[in-house]
């Protein structure tokens, strides 16, 4: 499987939750949630165009400031995405700062906040060059769990339980449509920028009966030909299957959370889920709302992931690291749970 991205998580499983998705052929980065970030460079933050907040818990959130201070002053956009409530977290933080010398900036951030509902999305906009005050609130509708969807990648969140409202998400990437540049010559066919309308008719699901119009040379004689978008996928497009990233933190295991995370995260190639607590401690999680190692293994293989990566461990079992690794790998294998060693 071919990949246009690579994800890692921020800090060590014992740190802070965070992932970052840096984008190989683009400068370009995604944030997941945004706790302790001292390990990422400035160069790494600028790049960073989107970010989704689960919840807005201090090791979760802490790390906007951090974010704010290094791309204030220039000309970006960045776009944050959270649950019920989040308009009202950003703005807070942003009315902590005094905001009177934004006039003397040439350049001007802005802030896009999406507050992910059940139902519905709320958005709302703070511009430096406003001193932030928000701007353009709208609603708009929640469909198919669909937060972002661009050229590049489609981003899904499900509203889970933690005592409050808290997002998970899955990244999927777009197909990969490449052509054939044997078959394109031996059909006597002309590169031109009608394989990127070729292509994006791919992206987009088009019927196979879908006309696409190509210019041909045939004995020096250039013309056009039409042909289906169906015939061109057998003759001309090879389509391979983009990359599917699940994340999920921070949440009870119960039926109706488990439903939202499989469905969320189904299939995907690696699956980066919390496990604060051991395969014997599900009391503790259940009080906590929180997930064992157990269960996350249990919502990975339930889900058909291919890997899992489990983090976010509590501190007080940092002599245990294997033990969580192993505890979730063994259940997400299929095997029996394992006791726990301490």
């Amino acid at each position: 499987m071919k990949s246009s991205f690579n994800a890692s998580l921020v800090n060590d499983p014992f740190g802070d939750p965070g992932l970052l998705v840096q984008f190989l052929f683009q400068k370009r980065a995604l944030l997941f949630d945004l706790g302790d970030i001292s390990s990422l460079s400035n160069a790494e933050l600028l790049k960073v165009s989107h970010v989704f907040v689960s919840h807005t818990h201090i090791d979760h959130f802490i790390g906007f400031d951090r974010l704010l201070r290094t791309v204030f002053g220039r000309e970006k956009t960045l776009t944050f995405f959270g649950p019920e409530n989040f308009i009202k977290n950003v703005e807070g933080k942003l009315a902590g700062f005094t905001w009177n010398l934004v006039d003397r900036y040439e350049e001007s951030l802005t802030i896009k906040v999406v507050e992910v509902r059940e139902d519905k999305l709320l958005k709302g906009t703070f511009r430096a060059i406003d001193k932030f005050k928000i701007s353009g609130e709208e609603e708009v509708k929640f469909e198919d769990g669909i937060i972002l969807n661009d050229s590049t990648c489609v981003v899904r969140a499900a509203v889970l339980e933690h005592r409050v409202p808290c997002l998970g998400f899955s990244l999927q990437e777009n197909l990969h449509v490449n052509i054939n540049k044997d078959r394109l010559k031996s059909m006597c066919v002309v590169e031109g920028a009608w394989l990127n309308a070729l292509k994006q008719a791919v992206v987009e699901e088009k019927p196979d009966s879908y006309a696409i119009e190509m210019p041909v040379t045939r004995e020096g004689i250039s013309s056009f030909e039409k042909n289906t978008l169906g015939q061109l996928k057998e003759n001309l497009i090879e389509i391979s299957q983009g990359q599917k990233i699940g994340y999920v933190v921070d949440t009870i295991y119960n039926e109706p959370n488990s439903k939202r995370i499989i469905e969320l995260v189904k299939s995907a190639d690696i699956f980066f889920c919390e496990s604060p607590f051991l395969a014997d401690e599900e009391t503790r999680g259940q009080e906590r709302f929180h997930l064992t190692s157990h269960q996350a293994g249990t919502l990975a293989r339930e889900a058909g992931v291919k890997k899992l990566q489990v983090f976010h461990f509590s501190s007080r079992h940092r002599d245990c690291r294997e033990q969580f690794y192993n505890e979730a790998q063994e259940t997400f294998l299929g095997k029996t749970k394992a006791n726990c060693l301490s």
